[in-house]
């Protein structure tokens, strides 16, 4: 008798430990961020989850196994989170080698995330991956995400707005400035001198055309580096979840 309650007391503390246990949102296969930095992730991933149950999974490899990003994030996402349990979420992954990023969303993040497209992702993550930055891109996704599930609150958007009425401020300070310059009388500039010397006094006995300015005309070269992705979003499904994907390159 104390042998079973003693086993079921081992169970019961395994249950409660399991049911604490804190969910891993951060996978960094690829070994590119410091152990400050994935805690720092991970603990604004846990909270975004603890606050709207919006699970976020931040994924980096470095062998996406021959398969295209979508059906790689949409295979890993599957069997590394239980749809069951956690149907409303998105895995947000680095595949270096193949250098794409890739979001894969099921659930709320459909609609929420996929189906906004990828220029709005695009927008959010790419110019961090380009410059090595992946952990600012993937705190900048975590961002963009809270964002779209929680409406800032008016202090937020006050700090959000602040560098635009700046730039208004400055911009109403030069029209102003240009208005003031514009009532500045300066002496207009005259291409002939015949004002200036008196009719016939000028004996001109040798003449040359000199050429005071020169027009200059450039063409811009396109970066072969810039972004191959479009406004559209993918669909899928594993194992009768549905799934929406997009991404880019960086």
């Amino acid at each position: 008798m104390k042998k079973l309650l003693s086993v079921a007391f081992v169970i019961l503390l395994m249950t409660i430990a399991a049911a604490n246990a804190e969910m891993v949102h951060v996978t960094d296969e690829a070994n590119v961020l410091s152990a400050g930095e994935r805690a720092s992730l991970q603990e604004m991933a846990e909270k975004l989850y603890q606050e709207t149950g919006f699970d976020v999974i931040l994924h980096t490899t470095n062998n996406s196994q021959g398969k295209t990003p979508f059906n790689y994030s949409m295979d890993y996402y599957h069997a590394f989170r239980n749809p069951d349990k956690y149907p409303n979420g998105a895995l947000f992954s680095i595949l270096f080698d193949t250098r794409d990023y890739y979001e894969a969303a099921r659930g709320t993040g459909i609609s929420l995330l996929s189906e906004q497209g990828e220029n709005q992702l695009q927008k959010v993550v790419q110019s961090k991956l380009s410059d090595g930055d992946y952990y600012g891109a993937m705190k900048n996704y975590l961002r963009y995400v809270r964002r779209s599930l929680i409406p800032p609150t008016p202090m937020e958007r006050t700090i959000e707005l602040f560098p635009f009425v700046l730039m208004g401020g400055l911009l109403i300070g030069l029209v102003y400035a240009l208005i003031l310059r514009s009532q500045i009388k300066t002496p207009k500039f005259r291409y002939d001198a015949q004002n200036y010397v008196l009719r016939n006094s000028l004996d001109l006995t040798d003449a040359r055309d000199i050429y005071l300015y020169q027009t200059i005309t450039r063409t811009k070269i396109e970066s072969s580096s810039k972004s191959r992705s479009g406004g559209g979003f993918s669909s899928g499904s594993r194992g009768g979840t549905s799934y929406g994907g997009r991404g880019g390159k960086f």
